[in-house]
């Protein structure tokens, strides 16, 4: 089977982009050839992909100014340009079946026309929120998490008049707006499967209307160099977040938190947005005890996930899975998270990790105090995720539940 993947980015860019290129190294481990399409944004994941030059260009839309935003105004609706580069590139590789990750406001969803005139069938994941909440990450006015999920049932005025897209009304309405013009044009219609990471993600889309016959529910995965990683149930005496440094990931809270205990050290692996104001938070906390690493990538990453009490995500969004929860699992460590989204599906609290209220750093400090204490726990707990990793979110099952949809639609 020829299997084209379709997202904003061929880049490292996060999570979405991780979980796409590792279900292509599987797919082409079980003999699929894989082709991906994208905007032009550098460094690609693989350096000289050779197929490049059918990838429109990337525009970073915030340092467009004057004359010039004129020039782009409708590209965030409907990028011809991308269309017209994926008809071009279509008719060169004949995929049997296209599959979507994050396409708004790069790309777009103009690209899906291309495939259904041609009779290609197409699978979405959703990876986040963004097709059903303008703002995104489904956070209520760009601060914490809507947990009354206004836009869901297609009132958009909501993320406009809260300025729910960076707290901007010029990013809102363009939001909102864009938000619109899909439902109108019936852009998702196209779609034949929408796969969900979770069961969260799958009831945050039938709220919103779509075709419960469309919504499959297929976990994310760890990929071998996690799996095939020897766990280490001891530590240096550290807490771990790895991820973006963005708004919706509270990572503030979590400086917060451990700034009350100058023995318990952080280590924040991750770049992002917010890593210079973190960095001053910090700094003014006076938390001398926090480590801000950068973004780290194989072994240097699995040191930091082997080596630490445990992982921290202290979210306030809805998160749709939590690559980095299972990742811990296959190093042996617990999590502490938020108990929000599609986070309760991967941690029994008390059993495996601690999760708390989204937004309350007093119930965030306690979890990280009693695991620093009680390290016979946190062993305990690492040593069940360890297990539950290797049954239930491994490549092999992933694959098999990809394929068979993929063979339904062909």
């Amino acid at each position: 089977m020829k299997i084209l993947f379709i997202n904003n980015f061929f880049s490292p860019y996060g999570g979405t982009e991780s979980i796409m290129y590792d279900q292509a190294a599987i797919l082409k481990k079980n003999g699929h050839k894989v082709f991906f399409y994208a905007t032009d944004k550098k460094p690609y994941l693989e350096e000289n992909y050779k197929y490049s030059q059918f990838f429109p260009e990337y525009v970073n839309y915030k340092s467009v100014k004057g004359l010039a935003s004129f020039k782009y105004m409708s590209k965030p609706f409907y990028n011809s340009d991308a269309k017209l580069k994926l008809n071009a590139y279509l008719n060169i590789i004949r995929p049997d079946i296209v599959h979507c990750h994050n396409i708004c406001y790069h790309i777009t969803p103009s690209v899906l026309e291309s495939c259904k005139r041609k009779g290609i069938p197409v699978i979405m994941t959703l990876n986040d929120p963004r097709i059903m909440c303008p703002g995104g990450a489904l956070m209520y006015k760009n601060r914490t998490y809507c947990a009354k999920q206004h836009c869901i049932s297609g009132n958009v005025l909501h993320c406009l008049i809260n300025r729910c897209r960076n707290n901007s009304f010029k990013a809102s309405f363009i939001a909102a707006a864009e938000n619109l013009y899909n439902k109108s044009k019936g852009f998702y219609d196209l779609v034949d499967i929408f796969l969900c990471p979770s069961h969260a993600m799958q009831t945050l889309a039938l709220n919103s209307g779509i075709n419960p016959d469309k919504l499959k529910v297929v976990n994310n995965f760890v990929n071998d160099s996690f799996l095939n990683v020897k766990p280490n149930y001891g530590d240096k005496g550290y807490f771990l977040y790895t991820g973006r440094l963005a708004n919706e990931k509270k990572v503030d809270h979590l400086i917060k938190a451990v700034a009350k205990f100058p023995e318990i050290e952080l280590h924040i692996a991750g770049n992002g947005a917010e890593k210079d104001n973190l960095k001053k938070l910090a700094k003014d906390l006076n938390a001398l005890n926090v480590k801000f690493l950068g973004f780290l990538t194989g072994k240097k990453l699995e040191e930091e996930y082997k080596n630490c009490i445990a992982t921290v995500l202290p979210c306030d969004w809805f998160e749709t899975f939590g690559l980095t929860i299972i990742e811990s699992y296959a190093c042996g460590k617990p999590v502490i998270a938020s108990k929000i989204g599609a986070i309760p599906e991967l941690i029994e609290n008390y059993t495996n990790g601690i999760v708390f209220q989204p937004g309350n750093i007093d119930e965030l400090t306690s979890a990280i105090n009693n695991l620093y204490l009680n390290r016979a726990m946190a062993v305990e707990m690492g040593q069940k995720n360890r297990e539950k990793v290797v049954k239930e979110y491994n490549i092999e099952s992933h694959y098999k539940n990809l394929i068979s949809i993929y063979e339904s639609v062909t």
